[in-house]
């Protein structure tokens, strides 16, 4: 009587095991969930660090706001200027290649790009982008004389419907 029989020693043995197993699991649980709380602890340090710095932003929004005099500042008026001249300048070019374009298809390119130009040079300083391009194409004019193939116009720039222009990288405009 007093000896387990093999197979409720076999029983035990593996109930024993799952124990342990289940407190392992357990405990890798508990674990887990402790890194998780601190994350999240972070997480919320972080948003409120955040928050505060947002409504820091929004009160000085604020208080630059009713510290703005009532028509803009000097600089503001002045930026308002310049990109309306730009505008101007812009839908001027933009309206005589059309008016060219819609009369003749083969317009001279030449004569449309001194056009261009004429209405660029004045607003070119307002945007890297807009000097590089006059840059290029003045200096495509002057290098080449034009385009090839066309005749000689006034300023020895040619006339025709040629190939654009491109740069010395080959980047045509």
């Amino acid at each position: 009587y007093g000896h387990p029989s093999a197979s409720s020693s076999g029983v035990w043995q593996r109930r024993v095991m799952d124990q342990y197993e289940d407190c392992g699991r357990r405990l890798a649980l508990e674990r887990e969930l402790e890194e998780l709380q601190s994350e999240s602890a972070q997480g919320k340090q972080v948003l409120d660090s955040l928050a505060e710095k947002v409504q820091a932003l929004r009160a000085e929004v604020e208080r630059q706001r009713r510290t703005k005099p009532e028509h803009g500042c000097d600089c503001c008026h002045a930026v308002t200027l310049q990109v309306d001249a730009a505008a101007q300048s812009l839908l001027g070019s933009a309206g005589h290649v059309a008016r060219a374009l819609l009369r003749d298809v083969g317009a001279d390119r030449a004569e449309m790009l001194e056009t261009v130009l004429r209405y660029l040079e004045p607003v070119k300083h307002l945007d890297p982008d807009l000097e590089d391009l006059y840059a290029r194409a003045t200096a495509s004019i002057t290098r080449t004389g034009g385009v090839p193939g066309g005749s000689q116009t006034r300023a020895g720039v040619p006339s025709g419907g040629g190939a654009p222009y491109a740069d010395e990288h080959g980047r045509r405009f």
